[in-house]
């Protein structure tokens, strides 16, 4: 399993430096929307159209809706859906805190499920391209977000196995512990810290954009218990098979589909107060 593991990101890591630095922004629209869209071929498991027929139809109505906001570009109609992302999100705590549901929770409403999986998989898309395609930003800081995110794994990895005693949602996740999110902020402070001379950050807003991150991180965590909740309502245990060694589409970008939300809203809300 590790040698697919290490196989994979090796062939994956410079396609996915080369779709943020190298593409225009339409092609890199384009490599977004495939990558959602696959997302959504796996959600519909968790949603519970789980017949071939239906799969099929979720999967093209999702991307039909996605292609519909990137043709848009509308900034109204992008601003309601990253609205609506953070209102998951905002919501998803207490409902980590209290699974598992009982039989009638609201949650269980494949309904629910269908339009949570095109939210967030819509906010994913919108908040990455806003990133990446604005001039302020750019390349730089979707490479940033993926490097926090991955460097927050590590350190809990680490920090975790060395330290945890403590079980962070043991019902959602058994494996995660408060040692290991302590272990993600402190591995997230150190790049912040190292990056924001290579991103131009001004000095004025050095703290704000340290908190805008570490905010970010913990919702990238959350991004991933939430997946796993979705998983074990599932009774599945990937998302997916299409990436060898580490599951679906799903399992890699589940910590993004939280984050970049956040971290765009937190770069509008540092532009605001800046």
């Amino acid at each position: 399993m590790l040698k697919y593991r290490l196989l994979t990101t090796f062939l994956m890591g410079p396609l996915i430096l080369w779709a943020i630095y190298a593409m225009p922004e339409t092609p890199f629209a384009i490599f977004s929307l495939v990558l959602v869209s696959l997302g959504a071929w796996e959600w519909s498991v968790f949603a519970g159209w789980v017949k071939p027929l239906q799969r099929k139809l979720y999967f093209i109505i999702n991307v039909f809706l996605f292609f519909t906001v990137l043709f848009l570009q509308s900034f109204d109609l992008n601003l309601v859906i990253i609205a609506a992302s953070l209102l998951w999100w905002a919501i998803c705590i207490p409902l980590l805190l209290s699974f598992p549901f009982k039989e009638n929770a609201f949650l269980h409403a494949r309904a629910v499920k269908t339009l949570v999986g095109i939210v967030l998989l819509s906010g994913t898309l919108v908040a990455m391209v806003l990133i990446r395609n604005n001039p302020v930003y750019g390349s730089e800081f979707v490479l940033y977000i993926i490097l926090i995110i991955w460097f927050a794994d590590s350190g809990a990895y680490f920090a975790g196995r060395a330290l945890g005693k403590n079980k962070l949602i043991p019902k959602v996740s058994p494996g995660k512990t408060w040692e290991g999110v302590a272990g993600a902020l402190v591995a997230t402070i150190i790049i912040a810290l190292l990056s924001i001379n290579v991103l131009d950050i001004p000095s004025g807003q050095t703290m704000v954009f340290i908190i805008i991150t570490l905010v970010t991180v913990i919702y990238s965590i959350v991004g991933d218990l939430s997946e796993s909740m979705f998983k074990r309502m599932a009774n599945i245990k990937d998302s997916g098979t299409l990436i060898p060694g580490h599951g679906g589409i799903l399992d890699r970008i589940d910590s993004l589909m939280s984050a970049l939300p956040v971290f765009y809203a937190g770069l509008w809300l540092m532009e605001r107060i800046g």
